[in-house]
């Protein structure tokens, strides 16, 4: 078994990320590397945002997956995005069937923080000490502004449709 990842473009009908269905296993171990609290999100079968665990600084997750299984990862608090080897959708290509003749191993793959340009870190920043209510009061081009509302209003979006799974438990789980 060997591990790999894409982007999931290959997969994406209609414009929606989403899983396929599938018979390979694959085993993994989400490790977050980043400083924050990090949701790791399953796209289920209709594209919508299953969250799966959110993982402190450091602490990681074993998951029995299966092969065209899109993740995501957003950081808890902001919504902003993570990414595992530079690229923000996580999808095992290979995998693990019992006529493979070997046991299984589980790939270990690293979460962390992308490189955000200046501008988007600067906006980030400005986010977390202001209220948003306080926005327009900043001497600041119009323009930036809106752009900093823009993400307020993405991270309450994307909080509203996160559905949580609260029956995982800290060791593996299916997801089919």
């Amino acid at each position: 078994m060997t591990g790999e990842q894409n982007d999931g473009s290959d997969r994406q009908k209609d414009n929606r990320l989403r899983s396929g269905r599938s018979s390979v296993t694959s085993f993994v171990r989400f490790v977050n590397r980043t400083h924050r609290f990090v949701d790791t999100v399953w796209l289920n079968y209709e594209g919508a945002r299953v969250k799966y665990k959110t993982l402190q600084p450091g602490q990681f997750v074993d998951v029995n997956t299966f092969v065209g299984h899109p993740w995501i990862f957003r950081d808890s608090d902001t919504g902003d995005h993570m990414v595992v080897q530079l690229r923000e959708v996580f999808e095992m290509t290979t995998g693990w069937t019992p006529t493979d003749g070997v046991p299984p191993w589980r790939k270990v793959i690293n979460i962390t923080i992308p490189v955000f340009t200046l501008k988007d870190r600067s906006l980030q920043v400005i986010r977390s000490f202001v209220n948003r209510d306080r926005i327009n009061e900043l001497d600041l081009p119009q323009t930036l502004k809106e752009e900093i509302n823009v993400m307020w209003e993405t991270t309450r979006r994307r909080r509203l449709t996160d559905s949580p799974n609260n029956s995982v438990a800290e060791s593996s789980q299916d997801v089919h």
